[in-house]
């Protein structure tokens, strides 16, 4: 049987600002956390990701606007 495993990403200003807010928020540390991403496994198939804004920019640069938009 596969488990499937949704994430949900949330592109943030500032990374290590919005992983202390969600350390405190879900009472729990990630369960990734490097230059880039940090992840919270919120369940077996559900995990919240924070991405900094400008790592997601430089891989949709062109054809979508910056996320700080």
């Amino acid at each position: 049987m596969r488990i499937e495993t949704s994430l949900f990403i949330l592109y943030v200003a500032d990374q290590r600002r919005s992983e202390s807010f969600y350390r405190a928020l879900l009472g729990k540390g990630p369960s990734l956390d490097v230059p880039g991403m940090t992840e919270f496994t919120l369940s077996a198939g559900c995990k919240l990701g924070l991405m900094p804004e400008a790592g997601i920019a430089r891989i949709v640069s062109g054809p979508l606007r910056h996320p700080a938009e």
